[in-house]
């Protein structure tokens, strides 16, 4: 006797749905690494608008370059220095900036919450100015990753 069976059996079915949940958790995996990638990417971002923000500010006062040099900032508190003169006021703005204070607010239960950039001890942000040239060096991610930028300011 000859039995037409048709439909599939618990088998069938359940390696069936070994192969796609292998596809979904593969489909995951990679949505994450994309995700932190993009903040990776976000990160660097801001050290280039950074550090171009300072170098363009050094460009726009040349008679007075020689006062951006020995900007540091190691640690992850920062605060307004103070001051009436233009360098003075923009190195507060600088800190301003790496604090990233007023620039991204998300609701957080009851209020607004600042999303500061990320800061790990070993972060260093620091100016050179000699002879009329200026250099921003930027270390984020304890120290590992380096922005160095560089112009004639005179």
């Amino acid at each position: 006797m000859e039995k037409n069976i048709k439909g599939l059996s618990i088998l069938e079915s359940l390696v069936c749905l070994i192969i796609i949940g292998i596809g979904f958790v593969a489909m995951l995996q990679l949505s994450s690494f994309s995700i932190n990638a993009m903040d990776r990417s976000i990160e660097k971002n801001k050290l280039n608008f950074l550090s171009e923000m300072v170098l363009e500010d050094m460009i726009g006062d040349p008679d007075n370059s020689s006062n951006y040099n020995g900007f540091n900032q190691t640690s992850c508190n920062y605060s307004v220095q103070g001051g009436s003169e233009l360098h003075k006021k923009n190195k507060d703005k600088w800190r301003n900036k790496l604090e990233e204070k007023n620039h991204i607010k998300f609701e957080k239960g009851t209020g607004f919450k600042d999303k500061k950039p990320k800061c790990v001890s070993g972060d260093s942000k620091k100016t050179y100015v000699s002879n009329g040239i200026g250099r921003v060096n930027f270390f984020t991610g304890k120290g590992k990753r380096k922005k160095y930028l560089g112009v004639i300011v005179k």
